[in-house]
């Protein structure tokens, strides 16, 4: 039987110091909470031991603190973020059922030794779990130390290798050595390996003391002799007490089951995602899961929801996650927690059942799916209505998306999958698509019973979720973000992502032979200047070519050599040529890799259109991103992000409208801060970016050069993110002292400006959180943390979120507004991208100008604001064109 002794204040500390800044949302510190769990579940994982012990030290005096009133005391006073932890920490070992030790007046060492000691005489393998030196001195043949650090066992040859003694002579090798972590004296003069070297002549410290004429160096034999008593004393200190006054039943340390209800609400609480996942799910065999083979049962369920006419949730499984290529397999419905009901489709595997042919059965449930009066329940339901439209049915209804929800009421989450929102909020953990999937090719291989259980589950779990985040986003004043913006938006981002865009392939081909053939020639000119050929993509390869070779400035230091990032390059490439050329290899390489090489084959064989997706759940601040392609980091400026856009297309016989929101977020600044001067500024007309060169510079708007503007133009949106003048000096590649002048400059001219941030700061400190004035919420746990960096960038969020999350509430609303508009409107012309602040349409040429008068009218008017919102607006044969 094994027995792991844990020294919980030596790994307590150490996960404290290891990983800095971890908090949860309302910015309670949870670092060595999170370390000290994984060292726990490391060693109970790893090792399987049959019984686990933990000992803490007590806040008493010691009998150590008696003899030397300096033992210890050259330690720094526990940081406040350790301190709040602590009581959490003893939860979650109790949580494990494993028994915890403190004895006032003892500290934890004396008391593993004490229990290491006997249980070892009891024949238990005893392994102490420990980072002091100190330990090594109770290493004998049934008892070893354990480092979970780098994962090594250390018997009674490694401390006679590290110390030069045995075990139990390591008391009196620290005696002359002393011990810093502890503040043990020892004889200043004499390290360890002095040490080694004596007691390979003297068996103790003892026999050392009463034989000091033996010691053959002059020096030292003085040294030791004039500091005899400290040696004592220091003996003393580091001699582990192995008789500790403690009684225990070595029966009671055998590792139990934990108790994962309460390890899951101590999880939940400070949000280790990772570690919820380690909690069991809760079994589902109270779950009626039922397949549906027969149009009989089928008609059946649709006529209770129908005579109901209650709520009820759905998912659809398909052949992969991209709606507009993939097969529907089958769906399944929901109307309560306990009942779910799977409709296979297209299943096909040996043996496989008769399933109910897929037009019937679709076109019967389109009466539920089709009417406007019935609510829809789902999880990530822009997927499946996307799905199900393609086979004919149009989603109606009020949509209640649950991973929307989840999003909203914690947008720092990066997340929100049914798996985790469920386990969560449910405490329900549920397979995943991969997991069922397993080695199968496709979704229609996987056996019916097995994808009914699964899918099912999955309409269920929404179905609860529902009543729980929907609460929860009254309580928190949520509903009208969610009902007024995110839900309608899901029936414009489904039309958007089915209608696509349309790509020139010729061109896109033609821009790919000129991007080699531009590649080739950077790459030559980057061997001539270097000297030699090398990997560009390969960091090590460059660093060794800028620092070593052409002896080069270093910059940062990485783990695996120094950085070669673009900030370092940016910099370099002030003083020589070779790291500009770099960093135009790697911006092409990207531009040719990521968009004129992929979005060929991105083309949907059906629609010969691309389908971008938009993704509601992924930005803090409400934005919406684009995936598979990302079409959010083509570049604006720049010859070939220009050539680039020039690839996209309308169909024949149509045109391309941008509109794009002008200085959107600097007009809210307006709006939120009151500042006479922007306020005036855009109520005039008047550039702002010149203005303030203008007020920066000591000039007058009309002396203004495009240098002082574009600097100008920096410390406008640099303002929006709570740039520091280190920030700003970097952008700018001036002096820090200059940067800060011009800080200074524009708060001289924007005091409302200055007194909004200023009052923002103080407001999410107070409520820990932004809010937009449509309503929509940011946690800011960052601002409560103890590590200035973090908190400076829980600063910066303070100041932006409001800002930037309005811009998102805007743009939304007026999607939505011009989307009902073209509805109701009967219009051809459909939004097909939103990038930015910019919304393109595609319509036919002519529909073109009243389109422009439509779109202006709903985008500008969309808030009422203290200053005028201003969209441009044009229109051509590709997006560049009408940009």
């Amino acid at each position: 039987m094994n027995l792991y002794l844990i020294d919980g204040n030596s790994y307590v500390y150490r996960a404290f110091f290891a990983i800095r800044g971890l908090t949860n949302s309302k910015g309670f510190p949870t670092n060595a909470i999170y370390g000290f769990t994984n060292t726990l579940l490391k060693i109970i994982r790893e090792k399987k031991p049959d019984a686990v012990v933990i000992s803490f030290d007590s806040a008493a005096p010691t009998e150590r603190h008696k003899i030397f009133e300096d033992y210890k005391a050259h330690r720094p006073e526990t940081p406040n973020e350790l301190v709040q932890q602590k009581p959490y920490i003893r939860e979650i070992v109790r949580a494990f059922n494993i028994p915890i030790f403190e004895v006032p007046g003892y500290e934890a060492d004396d008391l593993l030794g004490t229990i290491a000691k006997k249980t070892a005489e009891q024949g238990m393998e005893v392994f102490i779990v420990s980072g002091d030196k100190d330990m090594h001195q109770l290493v004998d043949d049934r008892i070893r130390i354990y480092d979970p650090v780098k994962d090594r066992i250390l018997d009674k040859e490694y401390v006679m290798e590290k110390f030069g003694v045995p075990p139990e002579v390591v008391p009196d090798v620290m005696a002359l050595t002393g011990d810093v972590s502890d503040n043990i004296p020892g004889i200043k003069g004499i390290g360890e390996k002095t040490a080694k070297e004596l007691f390979t002549d003297f068996k103790s410290l003892e026999d050392l003391l009463s034989n000091t004429e033996k010691i053959k160096k002059d020096r030292l034999r003085k040294l030791v002799e004039e500091n005899a008593d400290i040696a004592r004393l220091s003996q003393k200190l580091a001699t582990i007490d192995k008789d500790v006054p403690v009684d225990f039943d070595v029966n009671e340390f055998s590792l139990k089951e934990p108790d994962w209800s309460k390890l899951f609400v101590l999880f939940k609480e400070f949000e280790f995602s990772s570690l919820l996942k380690l909690v069991p799910s809760v079994s589902t065999s109270d779950k009626n899961y039922e397949t549906l083979l027969s149009t009989e049962k089928l008609n059946e369920i649709i006529s209770e929801i129908q005579r109901t006419q209650e709520e009820f949730a759905f998912d659809v499984e398909a052949t992969g996650t991209s709606p507009m290529k993939d097969t529907l397999i089958g769906f399944s419905v929901s109307n309560s927690k306990e009942t779910g009901y799977y409709i296979p489709l297209r299943h096909s595997y040996p043996d496989a059942p008769k399933q109910i042919d897929a037009k019937t059965a679709l076109g019967k449930f389109a009466v539920l799916f089709e009417n406007t009066d019935i609510p829809k329940i789902g999880h990530n339901l822009k997927y499946d209505m996307m799905m199900l439209k393609q086979e004919g049915i149009n989603t109606h209804g009020a949509l209640y998306d649950t991973m929307i929800a989840s999003y909203l009421l914690n947008p720092n989450k990066s997340n929100h999958s049914l798996n985790d929102v469920s386990f969560e909020n449910l405490s329900r953990r549920k397979k995943t698509f991969k997991e069922v999937l397993a080695k199968r090719n496709s979704f229609a291989e996987v056996p019916i019973e097995e994808a009914t259980a699964y899918s099912a589950d999955d309409s269920v779990l929404a179905y609860e979720l529902k009543n729980v985040l929907f609460t929860k986003l009254k309580e928190e004043g949520l509903e009208n973000i969610y009902f007024d913006i995110e839900m309608p938006l899901i029936y414009v981002l489904a039309d958007m992502e089915e209608r696509g865009i349309k790509v020139d392939i010729d061109k896109l081909s033609g821009i790919s032979k000129e991007l080699e053939k531009e590649l080739d020639s950077i790459q030559k000119r980057i061997y001539f200047l270097a000297g030699e050929e090398f990997n560009i993509n390969s960091p090590k390869q460059l660093a060794k070519v800028l620092f070593e070779g052409m002896g080069l400035k270093t910059g940062k230091k990485t783990k695996t050599g120094f950085s070669t990032e673009v900030s370092v390059l940016e910099e370099l490439a002030q003083t020589h040529e070779l790291p500009g050329e770099i960093l135009s290899w790697r911006s092409l390489t990207k531009l040719k890799t990521t968009y004129v090489d992929a979005l060929p084959e991105l083309i949907n064989n059906k629609t010969g259109r691309i389908h971008t997706s938009f993704n509601q759940t992924t930005a803090a601040t409400g934005r919406l991103s684009t995936s598979d392609p990302n079409l959010q980091s083509i570049p604006i400026k720049g010859e070939w992000g220009k050539r680039i856009r020039q690839t996209f297309i309308p169909e024949k016989g149509c045109v391309l409208i941008s509109a794009d929101y002008s200085q959107i977020e600097l007009r809210i600044l307006a709006h939120l801060s009151h500042d006479k001067t922007l306020i005036d500024a855009f109520d005039k007309g008047i550039d702002v970016h010149s203005r303030t060169a203008a007020e920066i510079f000591g000039v007058s708007v009309d002396s203004v050069t495009d240098v002082m503007r574009r600097t100008a133009k920096t410390v406008n949106f640099g303002v929006i993110y709570g740039i520091s003048p280190f920030g700003l000096s970097e952008a700018l590649s001036i002096p820090r002292e200059e940067a800060k002048k011009y800080i200074e400059k524009y708060f001289e001219k924007h005091k409302g400006v200055k007194k909004y941030i200023e009052s923002a700061l103080i407001e999410v400190r107070k409520k820990g959180y932004t809010k937009t004035f449509a309503g929509r919420k940011r946690p800011i746990p960052e601002l409560k943390n103890s590590n200035t960096n973090i908190r400076s960038q829980g600063e910066r969020f303070a100041i932006n979120s409001p800002i930037q999350g309005a811009a998102a509430d805007i743009i939304k609303s007026a999607m939505i507004n011009i989307w009902k508009h073209l509805k109701q409107e009967k219009f051809s012309t459909k939004i097909i991208l939103q990038v930015h602040d910019e919304l393109l349409l595609e319509g036919p040429e002519s529909e073109a100008e009243v389109m422009k008068s439509i779109i202006k009218d709903k985008m500008e008017g969309v808030v009422k604001l203290v200053v005028p919102l201003k969209v441009e607006i044009g229109s051509g044969r590709n997006w560049s064109e009408a940009h």
